[in-house]
C-alpha cells in the first residue's frame, strides 16, 4: 500500500520533535556499516544516491530488521554526534538521510543540511539544551551551515 506524502511528512515532523526531546537517534548497523538503500528522490550523475536510514524509536528501527537487514543491530546515536558528525559527513559524502522508513522502505528522504536546519529549528523553538564538541553552540553550528549554504548558491 502506498503512503501519501502527508503521512510521510507527519512522520518526519514527529522524528524531528522526538529526537530533539530524547536526544537519541536510531539506525541499523552490522560489521559493514549502517543500513543503506538507494534514493527515489535524489540522483548524482544519473544514479540514485545512497540513503542512510534513521529512526526516532528503537521499535521502529527493529521493525525494519527484515530481509538483508535481518542480522543488523539497532544502534543508538546521540543527537549531538548525529548533528556534528553524521549530518555533516553525509553532506560531504553526497548521501541523504532516510527518516522513519518502514519495512517497505516508505519514508522521507531529506538532504543532510535540510535535516540539520530542521533539527536546529526544533532545538531553538523548544529551547532544548545540547552541547557539541566541534561547535560552541547551536548558533555557531547555524552560522557554519549558513557559510556552507553561501558556497552552494
Amino acid at each position: 500500500m502506498l503512503q501519501n506524502s502527508s503521512t510521510i511528512d507527519a512522520r518526519y515532523e514527529h522524528f524531528i520533535s522526538k529526537v530533539v526531546q530524547t536526544q537519541i537517534i536510531y539506525t541499523l548497523e552490522d560489521k559493514q556499516g549502517v543500513a543503506i538503500c538507494g534514493s527515489n528522490d535524489f540522483e548524482l550523475d544519473g544514479e540514485p544516491v545512497p540513503v542512510l536510514l534513521f529512526w526516532s524509536d528503537k521499535v521502529l528501527a527493529n521493525a525494519c530488521k527484515v530481509e538483508e537487514w535481518a542480522s543488523y543491530d539497532v544502534k543508538e546515536v546521540p543527537l549531538n554526534e548525529f548533528m556534528e558528525n553524521w549530518c555533516l559527513g553525509m553532506y560531504d559524502d553526497e548521501v541523504v538521510s532516510g527518516i522513519e522508513f518502514d519495512a517497505n522502505l516508505f519514508g522521507r528522504e531529506e538532504s543532510p543540511l535540510q535535516l540539520l536546519e530542521d533539527l536546529i529549528g526544533e532545538i531553538k523553538s523548544t529551547k532544548a539544551t545540547i552541547s557539541f564538541k566541534q561547535f560552541k553552540s547551536v548558533a555557531d553550528m547555524e552560522s557554519y551551515l549558513s557559510e556552507i549554504g553561501d558556497t552552494l548558491n
